[in-house]
């Protein structure tokens, strides 16, 4: 055993240490090339990310309505039950303090002679305004108009 461990650091010590200043030089090799990657990401996203910060929204989704219900009948938006009521929202603060609701896209209620529940996707906001929900169901009101 004591051969073995005096074997161990004595034998071939030339190529035991070339190997290890070729691991150390590897080692500085790499860690010098994730920093300088580390530096050009901060530097892309501080180009890409807005200045004034990246803040989280609610927002109140609102119904979108196309086209009109078959005739005596009406559609009052007031009443249409939208489900999740809210959504959450993320983008640049002085772009999400303009906006004050989500919308759907447009639901086509041509036709339309009684209440009936759709799915449908949220409307894009604006470029790098990030949603939470992709889908919402909408209960359209359809009611028979006056007497």
């Amino acid at each position: 055993m004591l051969k073995f461990l005096k074997n161990l650091f004595t034998v071939n010590v030339g190529l035991k240490l070339t190997a290890l200043l070729l691991a150390l030089a590897l080692w500085f090799y790499i860690v010098s090339e994730l920093n300088k990657g580390s530096e050009e990401e901060r530097q892309f996203l501080n180009k890409v990310l807005p200045t004034g910060g990246i803040v989280a929204k609610k927002l109140l989704i609102k119904p979108v309505f196309v086209g009109t219900p078959r005739y005596g009948y009406t559609i009052d938006s007031r009443k249409a039950i939208v489900v999740p009521e809210y959504c959450i929202v993320v983008g640049a603060k002085d772009l999400l303090s303009k906006i004050r609701f989500a919308h759907t896209m447009p639901i086509d209620v041509r036709g339309s002679y009684r209440p009936f529940t759709k799915s449908v996707p949220l409307s894009p906001i604006a470029p790098g305004v990030y949603t939470e929900e992709t889908l919402v169901e909408v209960t359209v009101p359809v009611e028979k108009s006056g007497p």
